[in-house]
């Protein structure tokens, strides 16, 4: 193996590596958040959680406006520039402690001018407040994935969602309300940051004290004007990701909204994961955009082929076994939306890879051309929700989101070849697609057969995963190149015995 091989393969395992260090946290995250939707879709009802989805949707619309796209800008220049990392900090905090209560003021500004009803707006200042805390812990969280601690993000992660859980199991206790669950928010993301402050300052008495001679730090407004790119994208993500369920909320009802949230927080929990793959990778896309065109085109292709892999095995397998998957997770009463869920899943391929493009256009610091994709997709999100809502509900909320996401993909990769033409991903997406197929006519003559309930779920579950596998090994996805990547996550002492076989 050649060295730049050799470097390829250890880029790739130490991101694989952070990332299941990181995954292991976000997974236990995940549990606890899918726990957390399962006892408020029950407990609340679909009306009552269709009330509580649009709140937070509606807040979450203005969350680039504790933000405006800093976080990013700052973990990149701490991963180029380490030694700069307390003034970089400092002016990073001082930008979120003075767009904290901006925020705030805008959305309970919006919300009294559209004439929200008081319990409402009463929702919406908690969850603001939860909002703007998280955004400062998530500075601190970018200082450590940029240093290469991603594990401890995802401690504490974990320790967020499992004190929000634990607020929630005591307001069962108290009489279940979607006000519980707002305060059950905000304290979570208050041991966010205490969680994040604490590894962040054992991190900084590690930092290196910069050189006279050195440059220095990026002002306050230079890294606003690097990130002011970054915020308008960041708008418009979020405006196709949220402005659906203020839209169902708008044109039809709040049981709409209900089923909507109830199939949008399956989707969501599995699109998170892209996050704390990606949170893991930036810092490496950072680096490897000094270098040659051809590292970021490595590391383009391997992201992709992944999240290819994984996506289709989940929209395919969701497609055939929604229906059980939401009984037991949400309860009968959430059923009739298996049909949403069977579109929706099919957003997470286009979710995960265009994920990543953006990002890799930021390392590059062609932020601005993300920034066009992006709002060109939020218009076409927009303007598809306007048509396909008030014919199809949330089954067309749902369509809507599957062709924002695939056509933000195509743009973004387009952008991206422009500057690094040699990524190639023909050559891996067939595999997937085929053995996607596969799996479907295989579900398809299985299901009907299955038993009832949780068992007959699991036993579907099973065997997608395992016919998927089988086609993709008949294939020859797990040799050559891609072995080596697949075999870069497995631990060392049991990597040398695979390699031999």
């Amino acid at each position: 193996m050649s060295g730049t091989e050799m470097l390829r393969t250890g880029r790739a395992r130490a991101v694989l590596h952070g990332t299941v260090r990181m995954l292991s946290g976000q997974l236990f995250a995940r549990v606890l958040d899918l726990a957390l939707y399962l006892v408020l879709a029950r407990r609340l009802g679909v009306s009552a959680f269709g009330a509580f989805t649009y709140a937070m949707s509606f807040t979450l619309l203005f969350n680039v406006a504790t933000d405006l796209g800093l976080t990013t800008v700052f973990t990149r220049e701490v991963a180029r520039t380490p030694q700069r990392t307390r003034e970089l900090l400092r002016h990073a905090l001082t930008i979120k402690a003075m767009l904290a209560p901006l925020t705030l003021a805008i959305v309970l500004g919006i919300a009294l001018f559209v004439h929200t009803p008081p319990a409402t707006i009463a929702l919406m200042a908690v969850l603001t407040v939860s909002m703007t805390l998280g955004s400062a812990a998530g500075v601190l969280d970018g200082l450590l994935r940029a240093n290469d601690r991603p594990g401890l993000v995802g401690v504490a992660l974990a320790a967020t969602s499992a004190t929000t859980f634990a607020v929630v199991l005591l307001a069962l206790s108290r009489g279940m309300t979607p006000m519980w669950a707002a305060w059950a928010q905000l304290a979570g993301q208050l041991v966010h940051l205490l969680v994040a402050i604490l590894a962040g300052r054992v991190l900084l008495r590690e930092r290196v004290t910069p050189a006279a001679d050195e440059a220095p730090a990026p002002s306050r407004m230079a890294l606003l004007r690097e990130a002011l790119p970054l915020a308008l994208s960041w708008v418009f993500i979020a405006l196709y990701f949220r402005i659906d369920a203020v839209m169902l909320h708008a044109m039809r009802d709040e049981h709409a909204v209900g089923l909507y949230g109830g199939i949008y927080r399956i989707f969501e929990a599995f699109a998170m994961l892209t996050v704390g793959f990606r949170s893991v990778l930036f810092p490496f896309m950072a680096r490897a955009a000094d270098g040659p065109a051809d590292a970021l085109a490595v590391l383009c292709r391997k992201s992709l082929r992944l999240q290819w892999l994984f996506t289709v095995l989940v929209a395919v397998s969701f497609g055939f076994l929604g229906r059980p998957l939401l009984t037991w997770v949400l309860g009968p009463s959430y059923a009739e939306a298996a049909p949403g869920l069977a579109i929706l899943v099919w957003a997470l391929p286009g979710s995960f890879m265009a994920d990543t493009l953006l990002h890799l256009l930021i390392a590059q610091r062609r932020q601005s051309l993300g920034t066009w994709a992006v709002g060109a997709t939020a218009l076409l999100n927009v303007a598809l929700n306007l048509v396909l809502i008030p014919r199809a509900s949330y089954l067309g909320a749902s369509a809507a989101t599957v062709v924002s996401e695939a056509t933000c993909f195509v743009l973004l990769f387009a952008l991206f070849r422009r500057g690094v033409p040699r990524v190639g991903l023909a050559r891996d997406a067939w595999r997937p697609l085929v053995a996607g197929l596969a799996l479907a006519a295989t579900l398809a003559g299985v299901v009907p057969h299955l038993p009832a309930g949780v068992p007959g779920m699991f036993a579907g579950f099973a065997i997608a995963a395992t016919c998927y596998v089988l086609v993709l090994a008949l294939l020859g996805e797990f040799r050559g190149e891609a072995a080596r990547l697949y075999l870069s996550v497995v631990p060392a002492r049991f990597r040398s015995r695979a390699e031999v076989a």
